[in-house]
């Protein structure tokens, strides 16, 4: 049984993995406590369903006991062992990543094996896709064998339509062992009806959280014992209608008792405003220090006694916060260390409004004390917001100025957004610097158009100023460069790149274009150009304030090695920039996946496919949301190999869709190209000529899209297509055709230095000249391509290039030129091939593994797949969870995998299990 955590700290930082911190409030984790409330075993009875629900709702206006229901309900999970997870959501978590950052903290408090991952994607990229930090936190709970309830307090706060699309993919998609509530004003946009119709949702509304009368009875005896008769009690039930915020209130009222309150019941008046007439008379009857206490730091969301003093300048805040809360007084606490409170939202509401008619002139001051203590913390998001309403935009602006790029760098860029929200326009228009590092995240986050029409936007203004500062037009220049280049037009990206490196004089800026001219130079086949640009060393500190930019130039100088083939270079420049990091921002990071995306292909390559498939298979959702589109494809090319390896072409082509998709998506037509010429290949290969016609047809239309008069990365989609056409036209017995088409892929290979792919466009040519009938000529060119993949480590490339490659062998072998060196070499090839003879005989290639898989295990490794927990496969089978516990590390060993998701993905590789 899950043994929920207990220690709640106060406030300031989250402890992360790697001992990073980030400024948040943890109080915003913790369930509310509430003094005194009435049993309400009927709404009890409604939620005692949840277990077997999806969402259950709680739906009412303000002051219903939606909040004091769910932290009852809460603590009765609690108290029967299960883990239950509390978030309290304010307007400012209307940001997709800022709520998933809280959600994250809030199931790891609760369960500490979950969210770990999920908080450090966060640190490393808050542009990240919600997506990915989803698929963390999922595959973290499903690795959970109890039940976890997650409760939303407020949800009503929420407007943006990707949090209710997280929400709505997490209720999907989530194990169902995990269960979430939501506490609401307004209903939620998300998938009710289909849940109502899957009887996978609970609601509670405004009728059923109305107190009925023995819950109002009930409710004053606790509060006002013997004070009203049972016919003042329908009174007042029957005028406030069971509403238990009023009630609440008027049994608080310090002034009244006996007959005055059975008084105040006969005269509360049903109109509109009986609540904020009563606390008027409420805090009338309060001291008069008390009720200036009140007033003053209404403009607080949260109060604790530092933070009340800094605003009130009274030493004794502390001692007032507990008075009020032991006077009942609408201060709810946010810990059980009575630190922090907050006023309830009518008393809040109703204090400011107070507070700008009495005394408004003191609410900018107030704001004002409030955001120097918050900046004093160094908790910027309090400290900005309260500087605006205090009518400093300066000082908030000298603010953002003073952490904007450290946070971009380090990769905290959902508060600087959240910041650009509630500037108004005109006011950033003039903060050059802020706005560039907006546009830093949203280039770097593969945000392309957002970034270029920012870049363009801040130009336009900078060339409006008497004197045009030149290094502020040099980094918007260097971030158009870097949109640009990530968007995958390397000519157009260069010549910005190449001005900002010679003008630059940031390191930061400088470096970033730099990788820019790197990547261009690269596509454009110029290694000499390549290597000589410049880099600027960062110190130790500064290497790990700059994870982003270290680990890209190491990319991108093992992708020039590639291209060389010489793999074992290109490892080491891989496996660097893992190292740099894992180190700085741990192993699931996008900084992580960006090289290891690209070790996976070393391995593939290698012919491990095992590890190839291990490098990525966890990383997926990161690669797909933050990596550049030569990751991306790596990423895509190996798993869908590997699948095609394992004879699951169903699988090998669902991922190409979804790579295709994605480059769609993005206007990256070299994946796009990539993909479809991968697609060809599978057609080819399998003698289905139509369909790979087709697909040569769509990729002649791709290059005419992306033209590339000049050498560059789109280059490489013409190669694409005329690739997959001698492909084609050898099949279709055109020889000269094909033979043609490559002598010229050949000149443009060898003028850009591509020896990766001038290998390929060798295999080929020697294909092409057997099946015409040429054996001596193929097999003479074949021979070099031996000796030349063999000294490179090549081998999957020989291997994928279809059943033509062992009739090359054996052509090679029988001409007698084959060198001794090469024989082992040879020999391993020959191996391979009739590996994957007999895979492609067998029926499917996991009947291996099928046999070595029980009955037992077979089922409990497809119930994994649909997403059920250990409990509900020992329910669904009969059989206790221990003995699931045993056939499961069972499962693991005989698949080779350590994790129920990776479990779950090699056998949808293998077929074992349907491809969803």
């Amino acid at each position: 049984m899950i043994q929920p955590h207990s220690s709640h700290p106060a406030h300031g930082t989250g402890t992360l993995p790697g001992g990073r911190h980030l400024p948040f409030l943890a109080t915003k984790i913790l369930p509310a406590r509430f003094g005194g409330l009435v049993a309400r075993p009927r709404l009890l009875a409604i939620l005692s369903d949840l277990p077997a629900k999806r969402l259950g709702v709680i739906k009412a206006p303000a002051g219903f006991g939606k909040s004091s229901l769910a932290a009852t309900w809460a603590e009765v999970l609690e108290q029967d062992g299960n883990a239950v997870a509390w978030l309290t959501i304010d307007p400012d978590d209307d940001e997709a990543t800022r709520f998933l950052f809280y959600v994250s903290q809030a199931l790891h408090h609760a369960c500490p094996d979950v969210g770990a991952g999920a908080i450090g994607l966060i640190l490393e990229n808050n542009l990240i896709d919600p997506t990915a930090i989803l698929s963390s936190l999922i595959n973290d709970l499903a690795e959970m064998e109890d039940d976890v309830y997650l409760f939303l307090e407020d949800y009503h706060w929420v407007s943006a339509s990707r949090i209710h699309q997280t929400v709505a993919y997490f209720l999907k998609h989530a194990p169902s062992h995990c269960h979430v509530v939501l506490t609401t004003r307004t209903e939620p946009p998300l998938p009710l009806a289909t849940l109502r119709a899957q009887n996978q949702l609970i609601e509670i509304d405004a009728e059923a959280l109305r107190f009925d009368m023995p819950e109002t009875q009930a409710f004053l005896d606790g509060t006002k014992p013997g004070m009203l008769e049972f016919p003042d009690v329908q009174l007042l039930q029957r005028k406030t209608e069971g509403w238990p915020a009023a009630l609440r209130i008027i049994s608080s009222m310090p002034s009244q008792s006996g007959s005055g309150l059975k008084e105040y019941v006969h005269n509360l008046s049903g109109s509109q405003r009986p609540i904020a007439a009563y606390l008027t008379e409420m805090l009338d009857g309060l001291p008069v220090e008390l009720v200036d206490f009140m007033l003053r730091t209404a403009v607080l969301d949260r109060l604790s006694g530092p933070l009340c003093e800094a605003v009130t300048g009274l030493s004794s805040s502390r001692t007032i916060l507990a008075s009020l809360a032991q006077r009942q007084m609408l201060l709810t606490p946010l810990d059980n260390d009575g630190v922090w409170f907050r006023y309830h939202t009518l008393l809040a509401e109703y204090l400011r409004q107070r507070l700008e008619a009495d005394r408004g002139i003191e609410v900018p001051e107030l704001h004002g004390r409030a955001a120097l203590w918050y900046a004093s913390h160094e908790l910027w998001t309090e400290a900005v917001q309260h500087a605006i309403a205090a009518g400093a935009p300066d000082r908030a602006i000298g603010w953002i100025k003073n952490c904007a790029m450290a946070l971009i760098k380090r990769g905290d860029l959902f508060t600087l957004l959240e910041w650009q929200r509630q500037f108004p326009d005109e006011l950033m228009r003039g903060q050059c610097e802020v706005r560039l590092a907006i546009g830093w995240g949203l280039a770097l986050a593969l945000r392309f158009d957002e970034a270029l029409k920012l870049a363009t936007d801040i130009e336009g203004d900078i060339a409006a100023m008497p004197l045009p500062d030149g290094n502020l037009l040099c980094e918007c220049q260097a971030i158009r460069s870097v949109a640009i280049a990530l968007k995958d037009d390397s000519e157009s990206a260069l010549p910005l790149a190449q001005d900002c490196v010679d003008r630059s004089s940031d390191p930061w800026t400088a470096n970033v274009a730099s990788n820019v001219v790197r990547f261009s130079h690269m596509k454009a086949g110029s290694l000499k150009q390549f290597h000589a640009t410049p880099w600027i060393p960062y110190s130790v500190e500064e290497d790990r304030r700059n994870v982003f930019a270290s680990v890209y130039r190491h990319c991108l100088n093992g992708l020039t090695e590639e291209r060389q083939i010489r793999l074992a270079a290109a490892d080491k420049h891989y496996r660097e920039g893992f190292r740099v990091a894992e180190q700085d921002v741990g192993p699931n990071s996008i900084a992580a996946a960006l090289p290891a995306s690209l070790i996976a292909r070393i391995k593939y390559e290698q012919g491990l496919l095992d590890e190839a498939e291990a490098w990525v298979i966890d990383r997926l959702p990161l690669i797909n949301s933050g990596t550049m589109l030569d990751c991306v494809w790596s990423t895509y090319f190996v798993i869908s190999r590997v699948a095609a390896a394992r004879m699951n072409f169903e699988r090998a082509r669902t991922l190409l869709e979804r790579a295709e998709n994605l480059g769609v998506a993005r206007d990256w037509g070299r994946l796009s190209a990539g993909v479809i010429a991968e697609q060809a290949r599978l057609y080819l290969n399998d003698g289905r000529l139509d369909e790979a016609a087709a697909c040569v047809d769509r990729l002649e239309r791709l290059a005419r899209k992306y033209p590339a008069p000049r050498p560059g990365a789109w280059s490489e989609i013409g190669w694409y297509h005329k690739l997959a056409r001698a492909h084609l036209l050898g099949l279709q017995a055109r020889s000269d055709e094909a033979a043609s088409i490559l002598q010229q892929l050949q000149h443009e290979a060898e003028a850009m230095e591509h020896r990766q792919f001038l290998i390929c466009i060798a295999i080929r040519q020697s294909t092409v000249q057997l099946s015409a009938g040429k054996a001596a000529e193929a097999v003479s060119r074949f021979s070099r391509v031996l000796t030349a993949c063999a000294a490179a480590g090549l081998y999957q490339t020989v291997l994928d290039e279809g059943p033509a490659i062992s009739e090359l062998l054996r052509a090679t072998r029988e001409g007698g030129n084959l060198k001794a060196d090469l024989i082992p070499y040879v020999d391993r090839l020959a191996a391979g091939l009739q590996r994957a003879r007999q895979d492609r005989s067998a029926t499917d290639s996991s009947a291996r593994i099928l046999s070595a898989l029980s009955r037992r295990e077979t089922d409990i490794l497809t119930r994994i797949a649909d997403g059920l927990s250990n409990k509900e496969i020992a329910r669904s089978l009969d059989i206790g969870p221990e003995t699931v516990k045993s056939h499961l590390k069972s499962v693991f060993t005989k698949l080779g995998v350590e994790k129920r998701a990776q479990a779950v993905s090699r056998a949808q590789t293998l077929g074992i299990v349907t491809t969803r």
